[in-house]
Protein backbone atom coordinates (compact mmCIF):
# COMPACT_ATOMS: atom_id res chain seq x y z
CA UNK A 1 0.00 0.00 0.00
CA UNK A 2 2.95 2.29 -0.45
CA UNK A 3 2.18 3.39 -4.00
CA UNK A 4 4.42 4.07 -6.93
CA UNK A 5 8.08 3.30 -7.30
CA UNK A 6 10.56 4.86 -9.67
CA UNK A 7 9.43 2.89 -12.73
CA UNK A 8 5.76 2.16 -12.05
CA UNK A 9 2.80 2.66 -9.79
CA UNK A 10 -0.33 1.15 -8.29
CA UNK A 11 -3.89 2.17 -9.08
CA UNK A 12 -7.30 1.04 -7.90
CA UNK A 13 -9.40 -0.93 -10.38
CA UNK A 14 -12.98 -2.20 -10.39
CA UNK A 15 -15.77 -3.46 -12.80
CA UNK A 16 -19.45 -4.25 -13.70
CA UNK A 17 -20.88 -7.05 -15.86
CA UNK A 18 -23.10 -6.08 -18.78
CA UNK A 19 -25.82 -7.90 -20.66
CA UNK A 20 -23.55 -9.32 -23.35
CA UNK A 21 -19.93 -9.77 -24.42
CA UNK A 22 -17.98 -6.63 -25.25
CA UNK A 23 -15.63 -6.24 -28.17
CA UNK A 24 -12.76 -7.65 -26.09
CA UNK A 25 -14.76 -10.78 -25.19
CA UNK A 26 -15.41 -9.79 -21.58
CA UNK A 27 -18.91 -9.24 -20.17
CA UNK A 28 -17.46 -6.94 -17.50
CA UNK A 29 -17.63 -3.20 -18.11
CA UNK A 30 -15.63 -0.34 -16.59
CA UNK A 31 -17.59 2.48 -15.02
CA UNK A 32 -16.70 6.09 -15.64
CA UNK A 33 -13.22 6.37 -14.08
CA UNK A 34 -12.62 8.66 -11.16
CA UNK A 35 -10.01 11.36 -11.54
CA UNK A 36 -7.11 10.70 -9.21
CA UNK A 37 -3.39 10.36 -9.68
CA UNK A 38 -1.78 7.11 -8.47
CA UNK A 39 -0.77 5.64 -6.15
CA UNK A 40 -4.11 4.49 -4.82
CA UNK A 41 -5.63 1.14 -3.87
CA UNK A 42 -9.20 -0.11 -3.58
CA UNK A 43 -9.73 -2.69 -0.85
CA UNK A 44 -13.50 -3.07 -0.37
CA UNK A 45 -16.87 -2.27 -1.92
CA UNK A 46 -20.48 -2.24 -0.77
CA UNK A 47 -23.71 -1.30 -2.55
CA UNK A 48 -27.31 -0.74 -1.48
CA UNK A 49 -28.51 0.02 -5.03
CA UNK A 50 -27.06 0.58 -8.52
CA UNK A 51 -26.83 4.29 -7.73
CA UNK A 52 -25.44 3.90 -4.21
CA UNK A 53 -22.03 2.20 -4.32
CA UNK A 54 -19.22 2.85 -1.83
CA UNK A 55 -15.56 1.87 -2.19
CA UNK A 56 -12.68 2.37 0.21
CA UNK A 57 -8.93 1.99 0.19
CA UNK A 58 -5.86 4.14 0.45
CA UNK A 59 -4.52 7.08 -1.58
CA UNK A 60 -1.28 8.97 -1.09
CA UNK A 61 -0.78 7.26 2.25
CA UNK A 62 -4.17 8.24 3.67
CA UNK A 63 -7.72 6.82 3.87
CA UNK A 64 -9.74 6.83 0.64
CA UNK A 65 -13.55 6.67 0.36
CA UNK A 66 -15.50 7.16 -2.89
CA UNK A 67 -19.19 7.08 -3.83
CA UNK A 68 -20.84 6.14 -7.15
CA UNK A 69 -24.31 7.67 -7.73
CA UNK A 70 -25.08 5.79 -10.93
CA UNK A 71 -23.50 8.39 -13.17
CA UNK A 72 -20.28 9.67 -11.65
CA UNK A 73 -17.83 9.33 -8.79
CA UNK A 74 -17.49 11.73 -5.89
CA UNK A 75 -15.15 11.91 -2.93
CA UNK A 76 -17.32 12.88 0.08
CA UNK A 77 -15.56 15.03 2.67
CA UNK A 78 -13.88 13.41 5.63
CA UNK A 79 -11.40 14.22 8.36
CA UNK A 80 -7.71 14.32 7.54
CA UNK A 81 -5.75 11.55 9.25
CA UNK A 82 -3.55 12.44 12.19
CA UNK A 83 -0.11 13.73 11.25
CA UNK A 84 1.28 10.97 13.46
CA UNK A 85 -0.25 8.23 11.27
CA UNK A 86 1.81 6.31 8.74
CA UNK A 87 0.15 4.19 6.05
CA UNK A 88 -3.40 4.99 7.16
CA UNK A 89 -6.01 3.22 5.06
CA UNK A 90 -9.52 1.79 5.05
CA UNK A 91 -9.83 -1.97 4.61
CA UNK A 92 -13.59 -2.57 4.92
CA UNK A 93 -16.89 -0.81 4.22
CA UNK A 94 -20.53 -1.76 4.81
CA UNK A 95 -23.81 0.00 4.07
CA UNK A 96 -27.47 -0.56 4.83
CA UNK A 97 -30.64 1.30 3.88
CA UNK A 98 -32.32 2.48 7.08
CA UNK A 99 -35.66 3.61 5.62
CA UNK A 100 -38.14 1.53 3.65
CA UNK A 101 -38.30 4.23 0.97
CA UNK A 102 -34.51 4.22 0.64
CA UNK A 103 -34.16 7.75 1.95
CA UNK A 104 -31.53 6.93 4.57
CA UNK A 105 -28.30 4.95 4.45
CA UNK A 106 -25.93 3.93 7.20
CA UNK A 107 -22.33 3.49 6.03
CA UNK A 108 -19.43 2.25 8.18
CA UNK A 109 -15.76 2.00 7.21
CA UNK A 110 -12.86 0.47 9.13
CA UNK A 111 -9.10 0.19 8.77
CA UNK A 112 -5.90 1.03 10.56
CA UNK A 113 -2.64 2.97 10.69
CA UNK A 114 0.71 3.01 12.40
CA UNK A 115 0.89 5.75 15.03
CA UNK A 116 4.52 6.84 15.23
CA UNK A 117 3.93 8.71 18.49
CA UNK A 118 2.53 5.62 20.23
CA UNK A 119 4.87 3.32 18.35
CA UNK A 120 2.10 0.85 17.51
CA UNK A 121 -0.76 0.08 15.15
CA UNK A 122 -4.14 1.71 15.83
CA UNK A 123 -7.64 1.01 14.45
CA UNK A 124 -9.69 3.44 12.35
CA UNK A 125 -13.50 3.64 12.33
CA UNK A 126 -15.49 6.10 10.24
CA UNK A 127 -19.26 6.68 10.01
CA UNK A 128 -21.13 8.47 7.21
CA UNK A 129 -23.47 11.13 8.65
CA UNK A 130 -25.28 11.88 5.39
CA UNK A 131 -23.06 14.84 4.52
CA UNK A 132 -19.54 13.65 5.31
CA UNK A 133 -17.40 11.11 7.14
CA UNK A 134 -16.80 11.33 10.88
CA UNK A 135 -14.07 9.61 12.89
CA UNK A 136 -15.39 7.38 15.68
CA UNK A 137 -13.35 6.32 18.68
CA UNK A 138 -12.69 2.58 18.60
CA UNK A 139 -13.01 0.61 21.85
CA UNK A 140 -10.06 -0.70 23.85
CA UNK A 141 -9.59 -4.46 23.90
CA UNK A 142 -10.24 -6.44 27.11
CA UNK A 143 -7.05 -6.99 29.07
CA UNK A 144 -5.10 -4.44 27.03
CA UNK A 145 -4.34 -0.73 27.25
CA UNK A 146 -7.24 1.53 28.18
CA UNK A 147 -7.23 3.10 24.71
CA UNK A 148 -7.69 1.55 21.28
CA UNK A 149 -4.23 0.46 20.19
CA UNK A 150 -2.15 -2.57 19.19
CA UNK A 151 -4.73 -3.74 16.65
CA UNK A 152 -6.21 -2.92 13.24
CA UNK A 153 -9.56 -3.64 11.63
CA UNK A 154 -9.83 -5.49 8.32
CA UNK A 155 -13.53 -6.04 7.64
CA UNK A 156 -17.03 -4.88 8.60
CA UNK A 157 -20.54 -6.17 7.87
CA UNK A 158 -23.97 -4.80 8.70
CA UNK A 159 -26.54 -7.32 9.90
CA UNK A 160 -29.34 -4.78 10.44
CA UNK A 161 -30.03 -1.04 10.12
CA UNK A 162 -28.39 -0.38 13.51
CA UNK A 163 -26.17 -3.43 14.03
CA UNK A 164 -22.81 -4.42 12.61
CA UNK A 165 -19.70 -6.51 13.29
CA UNK A 166 -16.10 -5.56 12.56
CA UNK A 167 -13.11 -7.91 12.69
CA UNK A 168 -9.35 -7.55 12.74
CA UNK A 169 -6.24 -8.66 14.57
CA UNK A 170 -3.48 -7.66 16.90
CA UNK A 171 0.22 -8.32 16.45
CA UNK A 172 2.51 -11.01 17.78
CA UNK A 173 2.12 -14.73 18.44
CA UNK A 174 -0.23 -14.18 21.40
CA UNK A 175 -2.28 -11.34 19.96
CA UNK A 176 -6.04 -11.94 20.29
CA UNK A 177 -8.56 -12.19 17.50
CA UNK A 178 -10.35 -8.86 17.31
CA UNK A 179 -14.15 -8.77 17.15
CA UNK A 180 -16.11 -5.53 17.61
CA UNK A 181 -19.90 -5.18 17.82
CA UNK A 182 -21.81 -2.03 16.82
CA UNK A 183 -25.34 -1.75 18.19
CA UNK A 184 -27.58 1.31 18.56
CA UNK A 185 -24.72 3.66 17.78
CA UNK A 186 -22.11 2.21 20.13
CA UNK A 187 -19.01 0.13 19.44
CA UNK A 188 -17.94 -2.51 21.98
CA UNK A 189 -15.24 -5.16 22.00
CA UNK A 190 -16.67 -8.68 22.01
CA UNK A 191 -15.09 -11.98 22.98
CA UNK A 192 -14.01 -13.84 19.87
CA UNK A 193 -13.25 -17.54 19.40
CA UNK A 194 -10.78 -18.81 21.99
CA UNK A 195 -7.78 -21.07 21.58
CA UNK A 196 -6.67 -19.77 18.16
CA UNK A 197 -2.85 -19.43 18.02
CA UNK A 198 -1.44 -16.74 15.74
CA UNK A 199 -4.98 -15.90 14.67
CA UNK A 200 -6.20 -13.16 12.36
CA UNK A 201 -9.69 -12.32 11.17
CA UNK A 202 -9.79 -10.72 7.72
CA UNK A 203 -13.44 -10.61 6.58
CA UNK A 204 -16.97 -10.88 7.98
CA UNK A 205 -20.48 -11.38 6.60
CA UNK A 206 -23.88 -12.23 8.07
CA UNK A 207 -27.51 -12.87 7.23
CA UNK A 208 -28.90 -11.71 10.60
CA UNK A 209 -27.76 -10.79 14.13
CA UNK A 210 -27.92 -14.52 14.93
CA UNK A 211 -25.94 -15.72 11.90
CA UNK A 212 -22.56 -14.04 11.38
CA UNK A 213 -19.44 -15.58 9.79
CA UNK A 214 -15.82 -14.42 9.96
CA UNK A 215 -12.77 -15.86 8.18
CA UNK A 216 -9.03 -15.39 8.41
CA UNK A 217 -6.03 -17.44 9.42
CA UNK A 218 -4.41 -19.34 12.23
CA UNK A 219 -0.75 -19.39 11.38
CA UNK A 220 -0.71 -19.97 7.62
CA UNK A 221 -3.94 -21.99 7.48
CA UNK A 222 -7.49 -20.82 6.99
CA UNK A 223 -9.77 -20.04 9.93
CA UNK A 224 -13.59 -19.92 10.06
CA UNK A 225 -15.65 -18.66 13.00
CA UNK A 226 -19.40 -18.30 13.55
CA UNK A 227 -21.60 -16.19 15.84
CA UNK A 228 -24.99 -17.72 16.66
CA UNK A 229 -26.45 -14.76 18.54
CA UNK A 230 -24.84 -15.78 21.84
CA UNK A 231 -21.13 -16.50 21.29
CA UNK A 232 -18.38 -16.90 18.72
CA UNK A 233 -16.81 -20.31 18.11
CA UNK A 234 -14.42 -21.81 15.63
CA UNK A 235 -16.04 -24.07 13.01
CA UNK A 236 -14.20 -27.11 11.59
CA UNK A 237 -13.43 -26.81 7.88
CA UNK A 238 -11.20 -28.43 5.25
CA UNK A 239 -7.56 -27.47 5.70
CA UNK A 240 -6.22 -24.72 3.45
CA UNK A 241 -2.65 -23.72 2.72
CA UNK A 242 -3.43 -20.00 2.77
CA UNK A 243 -5.53 -17.58 4.82
CA UNK A 244 -9.18 -17.19 3.93
CA UNK A 245 -9.62 -13.61 2.78
CA UNK A 246 -13.32 -13.20 1.99
CA UNK A 247 -16.72 -14.59 3.00
CA UNK A 248 -20.27 -14.01 1.80
CA UNK A 249 -23.33 -15.31 3.63
CA UNK A 250 -26.39 -15.70 1.41
CA UNK A 251 -28.53 -17.77 3.79
CA UNK A 252 -27.98 -19.81 6.97
CA UNK A 253 -27.40 -22.86 4.75
CA UNK A 254 -25.55 -21.11 1.92
CA UNK A 255 -22.22 -19.45 2.78
CA UNK A 256 -19.09 -19.13 0.64
CA UNK A 257 -15.51 -18.23 1.50
CA UNK A 258 -12.27 -18.02 -0.45
CA UNK A 259 -8.55 -17.49 -0.07
CA UNK A 260 -5.41 -18.52 -1.92
CA UNK A 261 -6.19 -21.63 -3.93
CA UNK A 262 -9.32 -22.51 -1.93
CA UNK A 263 -13.05 -21.97 -2.31
CA UNK A 264 -15.26 -23.44 0.45
CA UNK A 265 -19.05 -23.79 0.81
CA UNK A 266 -21.28 -24.18 3.88
CA UNK A 267 -24.52 -26.11 3.30
CA UNK A 268 -25.97 -25.64 6.78
CA UNK A 269 -24.24 -28.72 8.21
CA UNK A 270 -20.59 -28.65 7.17
CA UNK A 271 -17.95 -26.84 5.13
CA UNK A 272 -16.80 -28.54 1.92
CA UNK A 273 -14.06 -27.77 -0.56
CA UNK A 274 -15.23 -26.59 -3.99
CA UNK A 275 -13.09 -27.09 -7.08
CA UNK A 276 -13.02 -23.81 -8.99
CA UNK A 277 -10.87 -22.98 -12.05
CA UNK A 278 -8.93 -20.22 -10.34
CA UNK A 279 -5.42 -20.32 -8.86
CA UNK A 280 -5.69 -17.39 -6.47
CA UNK A 281 -9.16 -16.80 -5.04
CA UNK A 282 -9.20 -13.54 -3.09
CA UNK A 283 -12.89 -12.59 -3.10
CA UNK A 284 -16.28 -14.27 -3.43
CA UNK A 285 -19.82 -12.98 -3.73
CA UNK A 286 -23.10 -14.75 -4.43
CA UNK A 287 -26.84 -14.36 -4.86
CA UNK A 288 -27.44 -18.07 -4.22
CA UNK A 289 -25.76 -21.45 -4.51
CA UNK A 290 -26.45 -21.27 -8.26
CA UNK A 291 -25.02 -17.80 -8.90
CA UNK A 292 -21.53 -17.32 -7.43
CA UNK A 293 -18.60 -15.14 -8.52
CA UNK A 294 -14.97 -15.55 -7.47
CA UNK A 295 -12.13 -13.15 -8.26
CA UNK A 296 -8.40 -13.51 -7.75
CA UNK A 297 -4.98 -12.41 -8.88
CA UNK A 298 -3.87 -11.79 -12.47
CA UNK A 299 -7.39 -10.61 -13.29
CA UNK A 300 -8.86 -14.10 -12.79
CA UNK A 301 -12.67 -14.35 -12.64
CA UNK A 302 -14.91 -17.41 -12.53
CA UNK A 303 -18.67 -17.97 -12.24
CA UNK A 304 -20.67 -20.92 -10.83
CA UNK A 305 -24.22 -21.59 -12.05
CA UNK A 306 -25.01 -24.50 -9.71
CA UNK A 307 -23.68 -27.13 -12.10
CA UNK A 308 -20.32 -25.99 -13.38
CA UNK A 309 -17.70 -23.28 -13.10
CA UNK A 310 -16.92 -21.06 -16.08
CA UNK A 311 -13.76 -18.97 -16.41
CA UNK A 312 -14.67 -15.43 -17.46
CA UNK A 313 -12.11 -13.02 -18.93
CA UNK A 314 -11.58 -9.57 -17.49
CA UNK A 315 -11.44 -6.57 -19.84
CA UNK A 316 -8.29 -6.60 -21.97
CA UNK A 317 -6.37 -3.95 -20.03
CA UNK A 318 -6.97 -5.74 -16.71
CA UNK A 319 -6.06 -9.28 -17.72
CA UNK A 320 -2.95 -10.60 -16.01
CA UNK A 321 -2.53 -7.32 -14.08
CA UNK A 322 -5.46 -6.82 -11.68
CA UNK A 323 -5.65 -8.34 -8.20
CA UNK A 324 -9.31 -8.48 -7.16
CA UNK A 325 -9.70 -7.77 -3.46
CA UNK A 326 -13.44 -7.42 -2.80
CA UNK A 327 -16.85 -7.91 -4.38
CA UNK A 328 -20.47 -7.32 -3.47
CA UNK A 329 -24.00 -7.87 -4.73
CA UNK A 330 -27.26 -5.99 -4.35
CA UNK A 331 -30.85 -6.46 -5.44
CA UNK A 332 -31.75 -4.56 -8.59
CA UNK A 333 -34.31 -4.49 -11.36
CA UNK A 334 -33.64 -6.65 -14.45
CA UNK A 335 -30.93 -5.13 -16.58
CA UNK A 336 -29.43 -3.07 -13.77
CA UNK A 337 -26.00 -3.70 -12.26
CA UNK A 338 -26.04 -6.21 -9.42
CA UNK A 339 -22.38 -7.16 -8.79
CA UNK A 340 -19.36 -4.94 -8.24
CA UNK A 341 -15.72 -5.95 -7.95
CA UNK A 342 -12.69 -3.87 -6.93
CA UNK A 343 -8.96 -4.33 -6.57
CA UNK A 344 -5.66 -2.87 -7.68
CA UNK A 345 -2.96 -3.32 -10.29
CA UNK A 346 0.60 -2.25 -10.98
CA UNK A 347 1.48 -0.40 -14.14
CA UNK A 348 4.58 0.95 -15.86
CA UNK A 349 4.93 4.73 -15.66
CA UNK A 350 6.17 4.74 -19.24
CA UNK A 351 2.74 3.44 -20.26
CA UNK A 352 0.51 5.08 -17.65
CA UNK A 353 -3.09 4.13 -18.50
CA UNK A 354 -5.53 6.87 -19.41
CA UNK A 355 -8.10 5.43 -17.01
CA UNK A 356 -7.32 6.00 -13.36
CA UNK A 357 -9.23 3.64 -11.11
CA UNK A 358 -11.79 1.46 -12.85
CA UNK A 359 -14.92 0.03 -11.26
CA UNK A 360 -17.19 -2.57 -12.74
CA UNK A 361 -20.49 -4.19 -11.97
CA UNK A 362 -22.37 -7.25 -13.19
CA UNK A 363 -25.93 -7.34 -14.49
CA UNK A 364 -28.52 -10.10 -14.46
CA UNK A 365 -26.89 -13.42 -15.47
Amino acid sequence: MNGAGRTGGVEGVAMFLGDGPAADGSPWRPLTPFSMEPPHLLTDVTATAPDDVWVVGQAQGGPLALHWDGGSWSMPPGPAPSAAFIGAGLEGVAACRTQADGSGTTVLAVGGAYDRLLGTEVPLIRHWNGLGWEDVTAPALPGGPDTARDYVLTGVAMVGPAEAWAVGHGFGARAPLVVLHWHDGRWQAAEGPSGVPQGKLLAVSGTSPQDVWAVGATGREGLIAHFDGASWRRIPAPATRSPLTDVTAVAPDDVWCAGGGSVLHWNGRKWSRVKAPIESANTVTAFSSTDVWVGGARGDLTHYDGRRWTWVPAPDHLRDTAVWRASTTTNARPGEPTVWMVGSRRFDKAATPARKGITAQHGEP
